[in-house]
């Protein structure tokens, strides 16, 4: 089947040389992740700094996040994760519970229950069970794997006994437990059984410990640093660290980076000392308080990501206001600041391809930038059937789709289908899970009337009345949130097409 792209001149006007300089080749990237990984927590506060910043950084594409015994019962901290991934929109990233170990309940265990991931989504039948999910994702997942233990191992030592074959799709396991020689910390005692026998697995095991002689304290100025970052995960550790419990904790200089070590490790290994504790373990820990200090800066690097790992000829989208045109120039901050920086650029090149400022095109940049956000992924990861049809208005939509997701026609991973009549809706498929999207009745229904309305005063496709439909659509633009204007259904993969 065709897909007939409109206005197939992309007329970018922002190609100044003064916008960008050239880049070292040591920044050039693929888009694509680094790290393939299953994140398991036990619900601990440095559990949760370092589910953002690994969350937030694309470079690693999250697959699932499971849970362990410790700072909180397993089946608790998976009602947190949850909480914490549908308050960032990643409602696609599924969390499987693990089984109670019978361990002593921590000393923290209290004030972790009163540390605010989120709003706990009623229950709805409870969770997975990890062995369950991570056993799935390793069987499904393309590439090898990175288990990033925050907690006991239990998880992963069942899975392991269940099907000791699964060990060849780990690529490495990065566990966190304060101390290697001798072997003692929370995280071990939590299940001392499952960590001895996941370090004697052969799998490639890094163990990141805190060094206390130099520790990483969470003090008020790093977490004003945190704050700076204009991300929904930076903002999220500020916000729960100046608040009870954690704020008087920060204030007495208690806290310190303890599992969010292992996102640094992750990103600058070249930091820690590293030691060989047998043929398939290392320990790893920061050695002086100048590779602390580093670390405090390579925290904040993760929560920045690179400048703009969505785009190939851009350095970081240029969003300067005298590169605008005067109508758009009032929008650019405001709707940024709303929207996010992915949205701000989908929609600046869609409307480029567009030949104008489209308001389907529009609807179709927020769609495909809503779906993505679902999944946790970036650009060129996801199939995209869509509904909208080959005639304008409605087909308008395909365009913000392809780039609001990268599934364009030249990479095969956008169909039209045949269907009549045309709608604005678009299903969206990601290893194995599908996500349907339709704008609700009320947005739609407004955009009829609008245009109605236009064609009435301005008569149809007049200079007029593209001036007043580029009127409407930066209104949409700047003020309809993806979060709001689309119906969303969770479909099997093989739901037919209607």
């Amino acid at each position: 089947m065709t897909f007939r792209i409109h206005h197939i001149l992309f007329r970018v006007a922002l190609t100044v040389v003064s916008l960008f300089t050239l880049v070292p080749s040591g920044y050039a990237h693929s888009g694509k992740a680094r790290f393939h990984a299953i994140i398991d927590t036990d619900g601990a506060a440095d559990d949760l700094r370092a589910l953002c910043m690994l969350l937030g950084n694309r470079e690693v594409e999250v697959l699932a996040v499971t849970t362990s015994e410790g700072a909180l019962p397993p089946a608790e901290s998976a009602a947190y994760v949850r909480a914490l991934l549908d308050g960032f929109y990643h409602e696609g990233v599924p969390v499987g519970a693990g089984h109670p170990t019978g361990a002593a309940a921590p000393v923290w265990r209290a004030h972790s229950r009163q540390v605010n991931w989120g709003d706990i989504p009623p229950s709805t039948g409870g969770f997975p069970s990890a062995q369950k999910l991570i056993a799935e994702t390793l069987g499904d997942e393309e590439e090898k794997v990175f288990f990033i233990a925050l907690g006991a191992l239990t998880n992963v030592y069942d899975v392991l006994q269940e099907n000791p074959a699964l060990g060849d799709r780990i690529d490495r396991i990065v566990w966190y437990n304060s101390q290697t020689e001798p072997l003692t910390g929370a995280n071990y005692e939590a299940d001392s059984v499952a960590a001895r026998a996941v370090l004697a697995s052969g799998i490639p095991v890094t163990v990141v410990s805190a060094n206390p002689a130099c520790p990483l304290v969470v003090t008020p100025p790093l977490l004003d640093s945190i704050a700076a970052v204009p991300t929904v995960y930076a903002r999220k550790i500020a916000d729960t660290h100046r608040t009870a419990p954690l704020e008087k904790l920060v204030d007495t200089g208690h806290l310190q980076a303890w599992d969010d070590l292992i996102a640094v490790n992750l990103f600058a290994p070249e930091l820690f000392d590293t030691r060989e504790i047998s043929g398939s373990v290392t320990s790893c820990s920061l050695p002086d308080k100048a590779s602390a200090a580093r670390a405090q800066a390579e925290i904040l690097a993760i929560l920045r990501g690179k400048p703009d790992t969505e785009s190939r000829v851009f350095y970081g989208f240029p969003i300067q206001h005298e590169l605008y045109a005067a109508d758009v120039v009032p929008m650019v901050d405001e709707t940024i600041a709303r929207h996010g920086p992915s949205e701000w650029r989908a929609g600046v090149l869609t409307n480029e391809l567009h030949g104008h400022l489209g308001i389907y095109a529009t609807i179709g940049v927020k769609m495909g930038i809503r779906a993505r956000e679902y999944f946790n992924i970036g650009v060129d990861d996801i199939e995209v059937t869509t509904y909208a049809g080959h005639n304008p208005p409605i087909s308008c939509m395909n365009d913000g789709l392809q780039v609001g997701t990268g599934a364009s026609v030249g990479h095969g991973l956008i169909t039209v289908a045949e269907s009549a009549p045309p709608r604005p809706e678009a299903r969206f498929s990601f290893k194995g899970k599908t996500l349907r999207l339709v704008l609700k009745p009320e947005y739609a229904r407004r955009i009829r009337e609008d245009v109605r309305k236009g064609i009435e005063l301005y008569g149809d496709l007049t200079e007029p009345y593209w001036l007043y439909v580029r009127e409407l659509a930066l209104q949409y633009w700047r003020d309809f949130d993806r979060h709001e204007i689309f119906d969303m259904y969770v479909e099997e993969e093989s739901v037919s097409e209607l």
